[in-house]
């Protein structure tokens, strides 16, 4: 009987986004490739998406949330590697749509800078992140359903 050999499966990431009062993104500058982006990191063996989410998040700015929704779920086949240091694998990313409860912002080992910007004031983000936080502000503004690739 043949036996099937380990799976070559794609990372799993958890990215998080939220808007303040002012429909602005929190965004983290990473340190790896200095771009800024959605917080969030690897899925973790034994822990669920969401704990995955809230450990990111918690990690990278500093403050405490509460998942509100699934956003989507992107690929990593679906746009172009130019400024990300992994560029040998294939990521699949769950986004999630939070509210902050606690906390302020903190720099990590991870993060230059936690900071929040408006729509029409991005600074130049890391490799797909500008799909899913544009996804994210128009979840907001219309009655949207998930989105999945």
């Amino acid at each position: 009987e043949k036996i099937m050999g380990k799976p070559k499966t794609p990372f799993v990431g958890c990215d998080v986004f939220v808007t303040n009062e002012k429909n602005e993104v929190l965004l983290i500058q990473r340190v790896d490739n200095k771009l800024c982006a959605l917080p969030g990191g690897f899925h973790d063996l034994g822990e669920t998406p969401a704990k995955c989410a809230i450990r990111e998040w918690k990690e990278e700015t500093g403050f405490d949330i509460k998942l509100n929704q699934l956003l989507g779920v992107w690929s990593s086949n679906c746009y172009e590697y130019i400024n990300y240091p992994w560029v040998n694998n294939e990521f699949c990313h769950l986004v999630f749509e939070v509210k902050v409860i606690n906390g302020k912002a903190e720099t990590s080992k991870e993060t230059l800078s936690v900071k929040w910007f408006s729509q029409i004031n991005l600074p130049k983000l890391s490799d797909g992140h500008k799909e899913r936080m544009l996804f994210g502000f128009n979840s907001r503004t219309k009655n949207s359903t998930s989105y999945f690739e």
